[in-house]
């Protein structure tokens, strides 16, 4: 016979041809456990992500909140209480934003030489200013502060009047200066008064 016989480097690879796996479905109660699973990783993702920007975005800034005092918080109050309109303008930008229950909204210059005209007449009320910052955010150039004041107000020959606001001013900074960039304040927060309670629970700016 002219058979060759087999031999062992003659074998060939098996091919496996058209062989179709079958996808066996999933369960309802699979299908709802991998939906749960999603949306808990995903809740998981968003937390995570917020925490992470937190914690790598505001921090206190105690040498910000200094430069702030210096340039902003003690020429305001000294400004205010001496009705000096050339030195209390120049602490606010020219575009500024003002907002009040008593006067409404004024902007830049109108704003500025309501002022003017306001610290011109004759006064012999003597006022103080006091405040304290419940919040204090800033970014490079932009900073945002929430807090409450204390105003005493006593004309001559009468008992001092007292009264308390709480405020929020957006800080612009300036050639390196910070100032009012829009300032809102009002004497009743949710239907509730400012009173000396609530002014009492901070402590004051040391001006």
């Amino acid at each position: 016979m002219n058979e060759k016989s087999s031999q062992p480097g003659d074998a060939k690879p098996i091919v496996f041809k058209n062989y179709n796996f079958i996808k066996i479905p999933d369960s309802p109660i699979l299908t709802l456990i991998k939906k749960k699973m999603k949306k808990t990783l995903c809740i998981l993702v968003v937390f995570l992500t917020g925490s992470f920007v937190f914690a790598q975005g505001y921090k206190p800034d105690k040498e910000t909140e200094n430069q702030v005092n210096e340039q902003v918080w003690k020429p305001f109050k000294k400004s205010w209480e001496e009705r000096d309109a050339k030195a209390f303008n120049a602490l606010h930008t020219d575009d500024v934003l003002r907002i009040s229950k008593w006067s409404g909204i004024k902007v830049g210059s109108e704003y500025k030489d309501q002022i003017t005209e306001n610290y011109k007449r004759k006064d012999d009320t003597k006022r103080t200013i006091d405040f304290w910052l419940e919040h204090r955010i800033y970014s490079k150039t932009i900073g945002y502060e929430v807090g409450y004041l204390k105003i005493v107000s006593q004309r001559p020959g009468e008992d001092p009047r007292y009264s308390y606001s709480r405020f929020h001013v957006v800080l612009r900074k300036e050639n390196g200066v910070w100032k009012i960039a829009q300032d809102w304040d009002t004497n009743n927060v949710n239907g509730n008064e400012v009173t000396a309670e609530e002014y009492a629970k901070g402590i004051p700016l040391d001006l």
